[in-house]
């Protein structure tokens, strides 16, 4: 080679060298930058308008202890920004040691100067003004104009309009730093459900069917409220509804395929639900894959779907959920189940459950937002779960039905987050505060009492050390004030659910009872104060105790009284306390279904006063449902009182029977001992028992408030009275028949009793009506 090529050669490959170099570097990968942590998060408030900074913080995912990022700035600001509550806002990051404080400041929204209304046409703008929450002068907040925004579709899904739909838009007002908001309503069609009927079904019967959905036909007597009215959103659970009763059959693919609006005038229409039930199937086997964990010998103990049954759907969400469970309690929350149907044959198939167990969890924080009249504290000690436990799921459900059932407020949304610790995740609470104030007013009717009106004033959420408000605390207060012919009363009470910080309820109580309706030969007059204590044991028991002073005056003796009556008269100073023990599994205080309710007690007064006696009580409920979601019902009580210097038992603490609450053939207090005049005097010892038997008339879709035929027989006996005529140990029994109506204004109870054994002064036959429940 030439020397002249040679030197070709090395230029040319000197002046690629370089560029070689440079590309190769360029695709080496680059080191990751570590990203720093957040140290602090400052809430900066600017101008007028003040925001809930528990609030803004729940809607931060810029958490103290996670590495700070541009993307989660970005998720902030549109986050803040929704909620319709911001004028302005900069978030910021500044060095710190060990990372970034980063400064959320913000320029909340003036509050709303203008409420209009687009599109309305069935309900005026005054109609809906008054029935939503949101009012002129209120903040601007996103969840209160949402939750307006569903009332506004409720109120016309009341009237017919299924197809309604309602938005709104925030505009800035002419008054600088203020907003209008404008609630666009589409109307839609009325639609009004003139009859249900259903295609297809041949496993079920159309009336079952119609019993099990929310939709009903309308009636004559559906004035107010959505019965009888079409609803999309009772479609949709209708639909489950219906395919969830043809699984539970073994129709493992049966599918509401269509359901046809057919018009039968301009606001009438019929409702068609067409069902394809498909073939019936039997389980040929089932199996369960994924789970390292635990065995599954253990978790085959809790499946209910078994080889060799008819396939039952619900029986497959319920094995779900109970290996989800049976994870979560022990740590695993992100534990999840996949269920897999396989066509084995001819009518068979097999049920895989295949398990994703995740690594087990623990709380590293509880975080608590939106409560801003409820304290953290009253929060935090429902909960049954607390930083450093295992992540149990099942608490945390727990833990949320015991937020929603204390009736605070209206929305409980918890949930875990993962946090930068591994094995660790912070439960975040969020709540939506309710109205827990009220205050009532009425009439009440019942064969023992006849009519009284009432007022009564209650806060379920209330502070006795809050002197502005009165609200917060998680104490209960009521005054309420009850009059008609045949009494007067007046109650003031105040519990603290827990007192000492203990889960200790504590109740004390003032009262005054002007009882006329006790008798027609005198009057009793009770006035005090008493103070209980009451400790729940376990799930269904509780122990409760109570003091009470009271002066109890016996006047207004009638002229015609015996001399067993007329010795009552006078006025006694009383001090007692009562002792219950109680366990009570029923499912339900108000249509008793199943379950069991077992009382009993002690009295002990005469530690000071004048009134020594001593007694005992020991009785008990027991439900049975039976086919047809019939109940049979069976209840007794035992009783006994004395005294402790074998003195004269005063007429207020003896023992009597008859009326609507036990033997329901006889006039109140009337099945037992009386005088010659034929007043009741009551006895030391009383013994009852009743049994009964209900049959619901299906007449609406509800079966909760379907009316309720029942069949019932009451006994009972009262000894141990001095000087009585007639009665004394007798028996007392009657039979009849009863109706139990669920009324918007309260549950009614209608009862006619004929006697069967009774004495000479005893009528031949008995109406009882009440007004509530039975507890």
């Amino acid at each position: 080679m030439s020397r002249l090529t040679l030197f070709s050669v090395a230029a040319i490959a000197l002046m690629m060298f370089p560029t070689q170099q440079a590309r190769a570097q360029a695709v080496l990968p680059s080191a990751p930058v570590a990203k720093k942590i957040v140290q602090d998060v400052q809430i900066v408030l600017k101008g007028a308008v003040k925001l809930d900074e528990n609030r803004i913080r729940s809607q931060l995912s810029t958490r103290v202890g996670q590495p700070f990022s541009n993307e989660a700035v970005e998720r902030d600001i549109r986050a803040l920004y929704s909620t319709g509550a911001v004028e302005n806002l900069d978030i910021n990051a500044v060095d710190v040691p060990g990372g970034v404080k980063v400064i959320v400041e913000i320029v909340g929204r003036g509050g709303i100067a203008e409420i209009n209304f687009i599109g309305n046409t069935a309900i005026d703008n005054s109609r809906l003004r008054k029935d939503i929450a949101v009012k002129v002068g209120d903040p601007v907040d996103d969840i209160k104009l949402s939750a307006a925004q569903q009332k506004i579709v409720e109120m016309y899904e009341k009237k017919g309009f299924s197809d309604v739909i309602a938005s709104y838009d925030i505009t800035p007002s002419a008054r600088e730093g203020f907003s209008t908001v404008t609630f666009k309503i589409d109307e839609g069609a009325r639609g009004i459900i003139h009859d249900i009927r259903f295609e297809g079904n041949t496993a079920i019967k159309s009336r079952v069917l119609r019993g099990k959905i929310k939709s009903q036909e309308h009636h004559i007597w559906n004035l107010w409220g959505k019965k009888g009215k079409l609803s999309n959103q009772d479609l949709q659970e209708d639909i489950k509804k219906i395919e969830q009763a043809f699984q539970d059959e073994g129709y493992v693919y049966a599918k509401v395929t269509e359901v046809r609006r057919e018009p039968v005038s301009s606001k009438q229409m019929d409702l068609v639900y067409v069902i394809n039930e498909g073939a019936k199937y039997d389980v040929s086997g089932v199996k369960i894959s994924g789970n390292t964990i635990f065995t599954t010998e253990v978790l085959m103990q809790g499946i209910k779907t078994e080889p060799g049954f008819p396939y039952v759907g619900s029986f497959i969400k319920a094995d779900e959920k109970m290996v989800q469970d049976y994870y979560g309690s022990r740590g695993y929350a992100d534990a999840r189940v996949e269920t897999s149907i396989l066509e084995t044959g001819a009518g068979q198939v097999a049920v895989a459950y295949n398990i994703t167990e995740g690594t087990k969890s623990y709380i590293s924080k509880v975080n608590i937002s939106g409560n801003s009249v409820t304290k953290d504290e009253v929060i935090r000690r429902e909960l049954p779960f607390a930083p450093g436990e295992e992540l149990n799921t099942v608490k945390i459900e727990a833990g949320k039905n015991r937020l929603q059932n204390l009736n605070y407020f209206s929305s409980v949304d918890m949930r875990n987050t993962p946090t930068t610790a591994p094995g660790y995740k912070d439960v975040d609470i969020n709540v939506q505060e309710q109205s827990t104030g009220t205050v009532n007013f009425g009439a009440g009717f019942s064969s023992i009492d006849s009519i009284t009106g009432f007022i009564q004033v209650t806060q379920t959420n209330f502070d006795i050390r809050d002197w502005k408000d009165f609200r917060g605390g998680g104490q209960r207060f009521n005054a309420n004030i009850r009059a008609g012919a045949l009494r007067r009363d007046v109650t003031i009470s105040w519990t603290e659910p827990w007192f000492l910080g203990r889960e200790l309820a504590l109740t004390v109580e003032a009262f005054y009872h002007n009882l006329y309706y006790l008798s027609n030969f005198f009057n009793q007059t009770n006035v005090g104060v008493s103070s209980g204590l009451r400790k729940r044991l376990g799930e269904h028991s509780y122990i409760e105790s109570t003091y009470t002073l009271q002066q109890v005056r016996i006047d207004s003796i009638a002229s015609g009284a015996s001399a067993l009556i007329a010795q009552e008269a006078g006025s006694y100073i009383q001090s007692k306390i009562d002792t219950n023990f109680v366990h009570d599994t029923r499912d339900s205080v108000f249509i008793t279904r199943s379950g069991h309710k077992i009382e009993a007690g002690i009295l002990l007064s005469g530690l000071g006063g004048d009134v020594p006696v001593y007694g005992g009580n020991i009785g008990g409920q027991q439900y049975f449902n039976l086919p047809g979601d019939t109940i049979l019902s069976f209840e007794g009580m035992f009783r006994v009182v004395n005294s402790w210097n074998n003195k004269r038992v005063p007429i207020f603490e003896r023992q009597f029977l008859g009326g609507a609450n036990n033997l329901r053939g006889f006039t109140y207090r009337h099945a037992g001992p009386k005088d010659a005049t034929g007043e009741p005097i009551g006895g030391l010892t009383s013994i009852y028992a009743s049994s009964e038997f209900s049959v619901p008339v299906h007449i609406t879709a509800n079966t909760e408030k379907s009316p309720r035929v029942v069949f019932f027989g009451d006994v009972g006996t009262i000894s141990g009275a001095s000087g009585a005529t007639t009665g004394n140990g007798s028996i007392y029994s009657d039979a009849g028949i009863g109706l139990r109506l669920f009324l918007p204004v309260g549950p009614i109870r209608v009862d006619y009793a004929v006697p069967i054994s009774k004495d000479a002064t005893s009528g031949s036959g008995r109406f009882q009506f009440n007004m509530g429940y039975k507890f």
